[in-house]
């Protein structure tokens, strides 16, 4: 029994996506922790200002969940341009064996 190349590329590129999508999914850290809430409460009317001194903003060297949800973002993208090619590639097989029979 022989498998047509058709019908073996689809369910490569699933078992690929399937692989990749587990593993991010139960990667360390992927998950977003909870925040402890750390604010002072204060009464209505009781709002007082500090004085600053000025300053310039620099903004702070990215941290492990910035890189996390980076590298998340490009997983992503990948995959969208992955299955983007599988739908070109399918319509093209169909078009030609239209064009054929």
């Amino acid at each position: 029994m022989s498998v047509r190349p058709s019908r073996l590329l689809p369910a490569l590129f699933l078992g690929v996506l399937l692989a990749l999508g587990a593993g991010i999914a139960t990667a360390p850290g992927a998950l977003a922790q909870p925040v402890a809430a750390t604010g002072v409460s204060a009464g209505v009317g009781a709002v007082a200002l500090q004085p600053t001194a000025p300053s310039v903003d620099i903004t702070p060297a990215p941290t492990q969940n910035d890189k996390d949800k980076a590298k998340n973002k490009l997983v992503v993208g990948v995959v969208a341009v992955v299955l983007l090619a599988i739908v070109i590639y399918g319509n093209r097989v169909r078009a030609k064996r239209r064009k054929k029979g």
